[in-house]
């Protein structure tokens, strides 16, 4: 199984912040496909966000960057703060930074979590289409390789 059209579209919808779209795009996707591919897109874009964010030169970023970021994300709508879980979204960061693990986090929780970090990453990366493009290719291709 790979990563759809469908799946990749609606995931870009999302973040380029086409809320109609992305919903009705989100109807239309096959509910048992989506349970795997869209999934996987998520969780590979959400690792590729977190990558490009945290990950520079190098250097990966310290604890205090995460919470700061993980702040910031609470603090972008009234409905970020009460989604948001900070323990868990600093856990789900720094576990991709090889620092903790995510082992008792369900994995509808860590959904949720990841896409709505990935939408505050994305938002705060200021992506232009080009650039959202190239984010959206490569979350593709580690989500085919997930699936693979």
């Amino acid at each position: 199984m790979t990563v759809t059209d469908d799946q990749a579209a609606t995931l870009r919808a999302q973040l380029a912040g086409r809320v109609d779209e992305h919903r009705r795009l989100t109807k239309q996707l096959d509910p048992e496909q989506a349970k795997l591919g869209y999934a996987a897109l998520v969780a590979a874009a959400f690792i590729v966000a977190v990558e490009r964010r945290f990950m520079k030169d190098g250097r990966i970023s310290d604890d205090a960057e995460v919470i700061d970021f993980v702040a910031s994300a609470r603090e972008r709508s009234d409905d970020s703060a009460d989604i948001i879980d900070p323990e868990i979204a600093e856990t789900m960061i720094l576990h991709l930074l090889g620092r903790g693990s995510v082992a008792g986090i369900n994995e509808n929780t860590k959904f949720e979590h990841q896409i709505i970090l990935l939408a505050a990453l994305v938002g705060q990366a200021q992506l232009n289409d080009s650039e959202l493009d190239t984010f959206m290719t490569e979350a593709r291709s580690l989500a085919d390789q997930i699936l693979a």
